[in-house]
């Protein structure tokens, strides 16, 4: 009676040990589950994941970015000249082929980029300059070009600049006029992007060709050479503008070629449009 009495209690200290048992090793043929990423890792990932979404929206606010403004009357001493000379597209197929460079491909990728990201859309066009004549660059406009209502249009520029002076742009055709010239400036490293603006000199062709848009005729315009046709023709002429970079550091004027600055890529003009 005593061994019948003990029997189940002894059956469930057995069970109670077999379990301990099993629970402290794996089973045999069975694999330990995988290890769990550490939570420093986790919060690395998440850190680099907002990093890598900051950075995209300061790329993407570069393109509505405030203007600075320069107001000096007359270039600083030791300036860079860059000479701009727009001309109607023509039909010959020497004076006709532009092709798109790089850097107008990467800031076009960049404009459809943010759009996607749903942080800024916009339609923008790209015209690319050329070298002409000795230093000059060339800039050619199509017909389309005085059908757009144009918001915003840019001269952008990228400049070597190792001693990393204060690179300040004047158009010259501004400065006569009293009013100062707008830019913006981002560094990365030695390297110099300047957007200068130009929204007043297509604003003011399309008054003079009859197109969308307004501004007041600018004195610029009235001294276009060749001859005072409609666009129709693409014989309106061309137009020059001198822009003078001037150099500094801590206030002093520096030669820019003495401090090693200089176009890296030919110039180009980004139209932003409705």
């Amino acid at each position: 009676m005593a061994l019948t009495y003990l029997h189940p209690w002894i059956a469930l200290l057995l069970l109670s040990v077999i379990i301990s048992h099993a629970g402290g090793r794996p089973a045999e043929g069975r694999r330990s589950p995988a290890p769990q990423p550490a939570r420093s890792t986790h919060t690395r990932i998440t850190r680099e994941s907002r990093w890598a979404t900051e950075a995209r929206r300061e790329r993407c606010a570069e393109f509505t970015a405030s203007w600075q403004e320069n107001s000096y009357g007359t270039p600083r001493d030791n300036s860079t000249a860059v000479r701009l000379v727009v001309r109607p597209l023509g039909t010959g197929i020497s004076r006709g082929l532009v092709f798109p460079e790089r850097p107008l491909f990467t800031f076009v990728r960049r404009v459809y980029r943010c759009c996607q990201d749903g942080l800024d859309c916009r339609s923008v066009k790209g015209l690319q300059g050329r070298f002409g004549r000795g230093s000059d660059v060339e800039l050619l406009l199509t017909k389309e070009i005085f059908s757009l209502s144009i918001r915003r249009a840019e001269l952008h520029l990228q400049l070597t600049n190792p001693q990393q002076v204060d690179i300040r742009p004047l158009l010259l055709t501004m400065a006569k006029s009293n009013l100062p010239t707008r830019f913006i400036s981002r560094s990365h490293g030695t390297i110099l992007e300047l957007r200068v603006d130009l929204l007043f000199l297509f604003r003011g062709l399309q008054e003079v060709v009859g197109g969308p848009g307004g501004g007041h005729r600018l004195a610029a315009l009235s001294s276009a050479r060749g001859k005072s046709a409609s666009v129709r023709d693409e014989a309106w002429g061309e137009l020059e503008l001198v822009l003078a970079l001037g150099c500094s550091r801590a206030g002093v004027a520096v030669g820019c070629e003495n401090a090693g600055v200089g176009l890296v890529h030919t110039p180009f003009v980004a139209l932003y449009y409705r």
